[in-house]
């Protein structure tokens, strides 16, 4: 089996969106924070305190992602106190007599921050294409999809891109992000061909 670190684009931009969708997260925490603090006529400011330092944490994060957490080692984490906080929040406005639609919206928030949660620690991981004896597996949102290789037609591997050329005429590219040495690059495209052509002539037969 070979590995490659690739990068995908749509993976590139999911990630580049992360730091907008926490922003939209901490503003509609310290916006539905705010609106429950006035529902209480302002008073017993201690049980909205942590929805809002919750979310102007979440805030804060967004807009400085990059310079205080380049690897994301903290975004799962802060996706799952977000799902925690609008769950307690969705149930104060419940007890307290809000309006439904009030705690619809912030438990449909916290059903889309338990989907980001977990196709956000996905997408934050290495893009690696492998290649082994079933296909290509390519990394995808929730899970790597498989290419089958009596789906590829060829296989084109060089230092800088790696090209899947598909029996419908159709191709996916993606650059190369790790070195790779002549001999690499060689052994990769020597396995791709054999492994097409097995799968060739097992059709046949």
């Amino acid at each position: 089996m070979y590995s490659v670190t690739v990068k995908i684009d749509g993976i590139v931009s999911r990630r580049k969106s992360a730091g907008v969708l926490h922003i939209v997260t901490g503003l509609f925490l310290i916006a539905k924070g705010a609106g429950y603090f006035k529902d209480l006529g302002y008073r017993n400011f201690a049980s909205v305190m942590p929805v809002l330092l919750v979310g102007s944490f979440s805030l804060f994060y967004g807009m400085f992602r990059k310079k205080i957490d380049g690897a994301y080692a903290y975004n799962y984490w802060l996706r799952l106190l977000q799902v925690i906080t609008f769950t307690i929040l969705g149930l104060l406005l419940i007890s307290a007599g809000g309006d439904p639609i009030d705690y619809t919206g912030v438990f449909v928030f916290a059903l889309l921050s338990i989907v980001l949660m977990f196709s956000e620690r996905k997408i934050f991981q290495e893009t690696i294409i492998f290649f082994d004896e079933d296909g290509i597996k390519i990394p995808g949102y929730y899970r790597d999809h498989l290419v089958n290789w009596t789906d590829i037609s060829e296989v084109v591997v060089r230092e800088d891109f790696i090209t899947i050329f598909h029996i419908r005429e159709k191709y996916l590219q993606y650059q190369v992000m790790q070195d790779l040495s002549t001999l690499e690059v060689a052994k990769m495209n020597a396995f791709c061909r054999d492994k097409i052509e097995q799968s060739a002539g097992i059709e046949q037969e």
